[in-house]
């Protein structure tokens, strides 16, 4: 299949899930009450992003069509935010924070489905912003603003600090398409586990920040005023620093760490090799709402798109590099991961959800420690004074050359064993990752299956 940007191997079977992401078919579903049949994998994108399972089914059981979606996550996100308030004035803080982060999510997933309404779904993200600057303060390791200028205008992000002496090494997390920076709450949570700082901001071109596709196809300056805003602050370890993206905010992660050799590791989540697998292949239905989306016209995207793919950037990237993706994701395709990890030359790593959706959401509780601990390793490394190597577990005995590779240098070990894809199952009564499964709703969940490879730069 030849489309602009290169070529794509795409089955047929990815080609025709992608069809449900039509405008129609999706109107038509919401109009026969199919969310209420909605499988418990496919839920996950909604308790793993701040929305508490009674709400979800609550919410749900209410939808028929686009509209009653927007207007019953709105009603949720008011009822929560009232109840915040409330709490407050009680003298509840914690309770308030964390009813002020549910009405959040809730507006976050009321904008979700609104492309052609700019007025409306500007008005649900300011809503989104305003609950989640509510929470700030109020949540355990409480929020605080981070703001970069770029470009004569103000790029507002949010910053979280781990407990422990400054200064923190500290990990950038970008958004994607339709995403907003008060979603990443939870992946901010995963980091600040492992003593890392995050600074989670609106992808470039998004969000707060500018709803220009120009600014996605070169995120590089951005990237620059970035690090510079970040050794300005004492609170922060500007040589421990790594960012991370899900979807275009991993290409743009990607982009910005080949221009500078600051960033010390990447990691990013369903990424594409090239955007076109989005405008011509995969949300070729939904042209006309990415494009409202971008404020721009569909002739105008046109010619943008062929210039956003990391075909030239990723001979020349060098920091420590890893992807992950999911076989069953309807918007990036699994092989771009693959080709990101084929064409790059540093040193990288590859899981793979042969049965994960978009952005992995339905395996995060497998993902989101497997990540935040590899970032969390690597920019040990960079720290003023590492501690002692912690101890290590012992080599498997089945391997022998791990054991052999063991003796001479313990990461020489880790590589020699992950040349290969290596297979790892994961029962999903263990947490709450599920398999993607497009099939009948009465159907057996199947446990997680998870592929792992490495390859040295």
């Amino acid at each position: 299949m030849q489309v602009k940007g290169g070529r794509l191997e795409l089955l047929v079977p990815h080609l025709l899930r992608g069809q449900l992401l039509r405008p129609g078919f999706v109107r038509l579903s919401l109009r026969l009450g199919l969310t209420r049949q909605m499988p418990a994998w496919a839920k996950l994108q909604f308790t793993n992003n701040g929305i508490t399972p009674a709400d979800l089914e609550r919410v749900l059981g209410r939808i028929t069509s686009l509209t009653s979606w927007v207007d019953e996550w709105e009603s949720l996100g008011r009822a929560h935010e009232q109840a915040g308030q409330d709490a407050l004035a009680l003298g509840k803080s914690a309770q308030a924070g964390q009813r002020f982060l549910w009405a959040s999510a809730a507006y976050n997933f009321a904008q979700y489905v609104v492309f052609m309404d700019p007025a409306r779904k500007k008005r649900l993200h300011d809503q989104c912003v305003r609950a989640y600057a509510a929470a700030g303060p109020l949540v355990p390791n409480r929020v605080q603003p981070f703001e970069v200028e770029f470009r004569k205008r103000m790029v507002r992000g949010c910053l979280r600090l781990p407990d422990g002496p400054a200064p923190h090494p500290v990990v950038v997390i970008f958004n994607g398409t339709n995403g907003v920076k008060e979603e990443l709450h939870d992946w901010s949570d995963a980091f600040l586990e492992r003593g890392v700082a995050t600074v989670t901001l609106d992808g470039p071109g998004l969000g707060q920040t500018f709803h220009r596709l120009g600014t996605v196809a070169e995120p590089r300056p951005l990237g620059v005023a970035i690090m510079n805003h970040i050794e300005s602050m004492p609170e922060l370890d500007s040589d421990a620093v790594a960012y991370m993206g899900l979807s275009l905010g991993g290409y743009a992660a990607i982009r910005m760490a080949s221009y500078d050799q600051r960033v010390r590791c990447v990691a990013a989540v369903s990424p594409p090799y090239s955007v076109d697998v989005y405008w011509n292949v995969t949300l070729f239905s939904m042209r006309k709402e990415l494009a409202s989306l971008y404020a721009m016209s569909i002739e105008e995207m046109d010619r943008f798109i062929p210039r956003i793919t990391l075909e030239h950037t990723l001979p020349d990237f060098k920091a420590p590099l890893m992807l992950a993706g999911g076989g069953h994701d309807m918007i990036t395709p699994s092989d771009e991961a693959k080709r990101i990890f084929t064409h790059a030359r540093c040193e990288r790593e590859l899981i793979y959800y042969p049965r994960g959706a978009h952005e992995c959401f339905n395996v995060l509780a497998d993902l989101r420690p497997r990540m935040s601990g590899w970032v969390a390793r690597h920019l040990q490394k960079h720290r003023v004074a590492p501690p002692s190597r912690p101890k290590r577990a012992g080599p498997d005995p089945r391997d022998a050359a791990f054991v052999a590779a063991e003796a001479v240098d313990p990461d020489f070990a880790d590589d020699l064993a992950g040349e290969g894809p290596r297979l790892e199952w994961h029962s999903h009564r263990a947490n709450r990752s599920l398999a993607a499964r497009f099939s009948w709703p009465w159907a057996a969940e199947r446990n997680v299956q998870v592929v792992r490879e490495t390859a040295i730069g």
